[in-house]
């Protein structure tokens, strides 16, 4: 058995840290706001009902990032995406050489970001690791409890450096099982978190309902034409990844390995994929649908696709709209080639920080 420290008390956080104690594995959670601990004290551990069942007690809840990460073998950082600039930061100046640190699941440019803070501290760097999407499809159904739907039978994972993904895959093993696949490089892991091309168009194309908070299933929301609405950004998203030179998984892709979905139509294959967990649209316009797939997926995709002269105008579009229904300039907010560091940087320059990070 290994020590896990898990950084962030949501679903995912949650989830993995129940299931790691359930395992028998010792489990340290972090998160900035004590307040956060109470419910998983108030239940006496975090129960978890679904596809894994049982309550999972952590070793250690802690508001304090340097004992929560001490010594630990695997660090994983399933925050939300807004929360990983700062986070960043905090842990190069605490994770040692050593150490391995997770993000799952990762947006574009999270392991740069956090590679390029611990060349600014002038630190040698912890191994860092950057999965798609999350293993585990779940929500909060009650405080410190927790519907896990599935877990996904394989997900795309890679490493900075780049050359060190198989180590990582197997310091996994023991916590998570052969779940894991190499992915080409960091830059493949970030373009193929299908978050922002699932939750995006649903959403805004069905504001109404958002503003009205009927909080309907997010896969009835999809119609045919929103559907193609889906492809289409993704196919966007695609000719960027075919302009760096790295392979991205398509949505569609993404479902036949995450869930094995692969036949019907583009609506039925949604509804094969995500209509047994039912998770509900967005209820307010502060959904981590808009504050995360918006400035942390849309805006740094088009960032750097602009600055490499590729279009992405449905990509600009969703942006555009969302700013306007939302009344935030997420252009302005969110995530950008120069915010990590790489404004002006060409497609040879990307691709080398996103492999071998900032040195």
């Amino acid at each position: 058995m290994g020590t896990i420290t898990v950084i962030g008390a949501g679903n995912v956080g949650q989830t993995i840290a129940g299931h790691m104690a359930l395992l028998g594995h010792s489990v340290r959670m972090f998160s900035r706001w004590d307040k956060e601990f109470q419910p998983i004290r108030d239940r006496g551990g975090i129960e978890l009902f679904g596809e894994i069942n049982g309550i999972g007690i952590p070793d250690l809840l802690t508001t304090d990032i340097g004992i929560a990460t001490e010594n630990a073998d695997v660090v994983v950082v399933a925050a939300p995406a807004f929360a990983h600039p700062g986070l960043s930061e905090s842990l190069a100046s605490t994770l040692e050489p050593d150490q391995l640190v997770v993000f799952q699941p990762t947006v574009l440019g999270s392991g740069v970001e956090l590679s390029r803070h611990f060349a600014l501290a002038d630190r040698q760097p912890c191994l860092i690791a950057e999965s798609a999407t999350s293993l585990y499809t779940c929500r909060l159904k009650e405080p410190a409890k927790v519907y896990v739907g599935a877990v996904k039978d394989s997900i795309g994972i890679s490493s900075i450096p780049n050359s060190r993904t198989q180590e990582v895959i197997g310091r996994l093993v023991p916590f998570f099982g052969e779940h894991y696949s190499p992915a080409t490089d960091s830059l493949a892991v970030g373009l193929s978190n299908s978050n922002p091309i699932y939750h995006v168009p649903p959403a805004v194309l069905n504001f109404k309902t958002v503003e009205d908070a009927e909080r309907l299933p997010q896969h009835e929301l999809v119609t045919p034409r929103i559907a193609e609405a889906i492809d289409a950004l993704d196919q966007e998203r695609l000719s960027l990844s075919t302009v760096l030179h790295t392979h991205t998984t398509g949505f569609w892709q993404f479902l036949d390995d995450a869930y094995g979905v692969s036949e019907g139509s583009f609506v039925d294959r949604v509804v094969q994929g995500y209509g047994r967990q039912a998770f509900p649209e967005p209820d307010s316009l502060t959904h981590r649908y808009f504050t995360e797939d918006i400035p942390f997926g849309l805006v740094i995709w088009s960032s750097i696709a602009r600055q490499i002269g590729v279009p992405m105008p449905l990509t600009d579009g969703f942006i555009a709209i969302s700013s306007v229904l939302c009344g935030v300039d997420f252009s302005a907010t969110g995530r950008t080639a120069e915010s990590l560091g790489l404004a002006d940087a060409e497609v040879d320059d990307i691709l080398d920080v996103f492999r071998n990070g900032v040195r």
